[in-house]
């Protein structure tokens, strides 16, 4: 854990992103406040709406937005336009959205790793987190210990893994998007379930951290089931109740000997800036309940063994404060 501590060099991010928080702090108190008529019952977009997501082309979060937004015009009329704002331990994104009028046209497709980067770099919560209204969590994914096919056609397995990672204690190398997130803390998680250290490495993201495993920079990623799908690449241990269609050679952690593990997942979901119409809110819900019940939604997820789950407002809040909870127990775990 000392060696993981001593890894986490944040310096020059930070400094650009202390600058880039404070002008969005500035921007967000200078941004004119919506015209009262839009807070009328009917909501109705007259321009495009930007979704800006933290991932690059590819990434978990693009991927379910793109789709997520092109079935939604199966019910409005409005258009929707993705657009990837990548770097700055996810925070470019958050400043992004920040930096726009809280008008409705703008929406932040996020993750649980925006949240925990909030935490883990000490930025501003009362910007960061309280500026938003908590919209709708959209997805649980499931985590996933993954390592390359031509590794479990030689006899790779969970338990090798854990085997190998013993045998050489701090060099097994896992791919992560970032430390002090999420995945980093997945990893942790398993180290200390097995009684194994590795040493996490960040790739960005999950793609990347992908392709780090299939060019052999990596040993095994930490990541979900989607980051398998296409690649010649396999789940060695999913954190499911049960096994999951499409990945039926895949044990969950339960079956492995660690139930405690069963439950680790990341979510994903929209906020909107604080003071954004009460009416066009609504509006957001009541799509993203009809599109969550859509079967090409659903068959989406249930492809890429993610639950879909639309969970709005005050109970998406109380998610958002639990992953806080639990980012400042492992930071604080490894002193960070």
């Amino acid at each position: 854990m000392k060696n993981i501590r001593r890894s986490i060099g944040f310096l020059a991010v930070l400094v650009t992103l202390v600058m880039l928080g404070a002008c969005a702090r500035e921007q967000a108190a200078s941004a004119p406040a919506p015209e009262a008529t839009e807070a009328a019952a009917t909501w109705s977009p007259t321009r495009p709406i930007t979704v800006i997501t933290h991932v690059g082309s590819g990434g978990g979060m693009d991927v379910a937005s793109r789709l997520f937004f092109e079935i939604a015009r199966e019910f409005t009329d409005a258009t929707f336009v993705v657009e990837n704002v990548t770097g700055g331990a996810t925070m470019n994104a958050s400043n992004a959205v920040l930096g726009r009028p809280a008008d409705g046209y703008t929406i932040f497709a996020m993750a649980m790793s925006n949240v925990n980067n909030v935490v883990s770099n000490d930025f501003d919560r009362s910007v960061y987190i309280d500026g938003y209204h908590w919209l709708a969590k959209i997805q649980k994914d499931p985590a996933a210990v993954i390592i390359r096919k031509s590794d479990r056609d030689a006899g790779m397995d969970f338990e090798g893994i854990i085997e190998d990672a013993r045998r050489r204690p701090g060099q097994q190398i896992w791919a992560v998007p970032v430390l002090g997130a999420n995945k980093h803390f997945e990893a942790l998680m398993i180290w200390e379930a097995t009684g194994v250290e590795g040493s996490a490495v960040p790739f960005v993201s999950g793609p990347q951290g992908a392709a780090a495993v299939l060019g052999a920079s990596a040993d095994v990623q930490m990541g979900n089931p989607f980051n398998a799908v296409g690649r010649d690449l396999w789940v060695a241990a999913i954190a499911s109740p049960e096994r999951m269609p499409g990945f039926e050679d895949s044990p969950t952690f339960a079956e492995l000997g660690y139930p405690e593990l069963n439950n680790e997942h990341i979510w994903r979901g929209f906020a909107v800036r604080q003071g954004t119409p009460p009416a066009m809110i609504e509006w957001m819900e009541d799509l993203v309940t009809k599109v969550s019940e859509h079967p090409r939604w659903l068959k989406f997820n249930a492809d890429n063994a993610i639950a879909p789950r639309a969970v709005f407002g005050d109970d998406f809040r109380r998610i958002v404060d639990r992953t806080i909870e639990v980012t400042e127990y492992w930071l604080n775990e490894l002193d960070m």
